[in-house]
C-alpha cells in the first residue's frame, strides 16, 4: 500500500520560513520535541515572550515547528502563555499543538462514519485524481464523514468524505485519517441523573465548568464572541439540543484557499442556543483558551469538547451525520 513518507508530508505544509519550519529530511521516527502549526496567516517570532518586544521574522500559516519549551509570562492577560522556538518566542495562541499518527487505511468502509485527522495537514480533493481540483486543507482533530473508498493508483485508499453543509464529496488520502468507532464518543457518567448535570460557561473569566449536582467534574478554559452586536456569545440559561459529530462553519464557499473563512470538520459540536447557531465545540484554528476570539460560540480545545458532547445529553450512542436532538443538559451563560 502506497505510504506518505516524512519527506512527502513534510513538502505538504506551507512553504516560508525554513530555518523555523521543519525541513523535509529523512528520519526514522518523529522529532522528540512537540510540534506546533502555525494556524492563523501569519505569526511574529519575538525576541522575547512579550507581545511589545521586537519582531524578528513573520511566519506564514501551515508552516510546522519544533517547540523547544514552553514559557508563562505576564502578557497577554487570559492566555500568557509562549512557545519558543529556534529563532525567537511565539504566542502559543496561533500555534495548533499537532502529531502525526498515520493510519492503515481500511479498503471498505461499511456504513457513515466520524473520521479524525491524524496528521499535522492534510488536503482534500475533490476526485481521487489530486492534479484536477484541490478543494479545503484538512486539519488536526478536525472530524469529517466517512461515506466509502476509493482505490486509486498503486493501491492507494482515498476516503470519500461527505460534507453536509454544502452537499459535497471530496476525496482526502486514508492514511490521514483515524475512523472513530462507538467507543470513541459513547455517554459518560450516565449512571448520574441528567438533569442533575450542568454547565456554568463564566465569560469574564472564560472558565466553563462542569457539575453534577454541586459537585464539579470538570473545568476547561475556552475562547468566547467577541464584543459586537454579531459576535458577542448571548448569555442566559439555555439546553443542549443538537449534538453533531463534525460540522462544517464558516462561509459556505467551495474553495482551496487556505485563508478563506472556512471550517470544514468543526468537532465535538454541542448546540445550545440554535436561533444563531451557537454551540460548544472543538477548535483547530486557534490555541487561544483564554481570550475571547470566537463568532460567538464557545471554542474549547479538542479533548474538553469531545467530553462535553460524550458526558452531555441528549446521549449519542450513535455518531449521525445529522447528529442527536433532544432537550438535554442545562447551560447557564453569565
Amino acid at each position: 500500500m502506497n505510504r506518505l513518507t516524512r519527506r512527502g508530508f513534510l513538502r505538504l505544509a506551507a512553504a516560508g520560513a525554513p530555518a523555523l519550519m521543519l525541513a523535509p529530511r529523512r528520519i526514522s521516527k518523529l522529532p522528540a520535541l512537540p510540534l506546533g502549526r502555525v494556524a492563523v496567516k501569519l505569526v511574529d517570532v519575538r525576541l522575547e515572550p512579550d507581545p511589545a518586544a521586537p519582531s524578528l521574522l513573520q511566519i506564514p500559516k501551515d508552516s510546522l515547528l519544533q517547540i523547544v519549551r514552553f514559557v508563562d509570562a505576564k502578557a497577554p492577560s487570559g492566555n500568557p502563555r509562549w512557545l519558543q522556538v529556534e529563532a525567537g518566542f511565539i504566542h502559543s495562541g496561533d500555534i495548533q499543538p499537532v502529531e502525526f499518527h498515520p493510519q492503515a487505511p481500511f479498503q471498505t468502509v461499511p456504513q457513515t462514519t466520524p473520521a479524525e485527522v491524524c496528521v499535522p495537514i492534510t488536503q482534500s480533493y475533490r476526485s481521487i485524481f489530486p492534479a484536477e481540483e484541490i478543494l479545503y486543507r484538512l486539519y488536526y482533530k478536525s472530524v469529517h464523514w466517512v461515506t466509502g473508498t476509493k482505490i486509486g493508483e498503486r493501491g492507494k485508499v482515498w476516503y470519500i468524505l461527505h460534507d453536509q453543509q454544502l452537499n459535497l464529496d471530496m476525496f482526502a488520502p486514508g492514511e490521514h485519517l483515524r475512523l472513530l468507532g462507538p467507543e470513541s464518543y459513547s455517554p459518560i457518567s450516565t449512571e448520574i441523573d441528567q438533569w442533575k448535570k450542568w454547565i456554568d460557561v463564566h465569560i469574564a473569566s472564560q472558565t466553563l465548568t462542569a457539575y453534577e449536582d454541586s459537585a464539579v467534574v470538570r473545568t476547561a478554559k475556552f475562547s468566547s464572541g467577541m464584543a459586537g452586536k454579531d459576535t458577542a456569545t448571548p448569555t442566559g440559561s439555555f439546553n443542549v439540543q443538537i449534538k453533531v459529530a463534525g460540522v462544517h462553519m464558516g462561509d459556505g464557499r467551495i474553495t482551496a484557499d487556505p485563508l478563506a473563512y472556512e471550517l470544514p470538520g468543526v468537532p465535538w459540536v454541542s448546540y445550545f442556543e440554535i436561533e444563531r447557531g451557537v454551540a460548544l465545540h472543538g477548535t483547530y484554528w486557534h490555541n487561544d483558551f483564554g481570550r475571547r476570539r470566537s463568532h460567538g460560540c464557545i471554542n474549547l480545545a479538542p479533548e474538553d469538547a469531545l467530553w462535553i458532547y460524550r458526558w452531555t445529553t441528549p446521549p449519542t450512542t450513535e455518531a449521525k451525520i445529522k447528529g442527536e436532538s433532544g432537550l438535554g443538559t442545562r447551560v447557564i451563560v453569565r
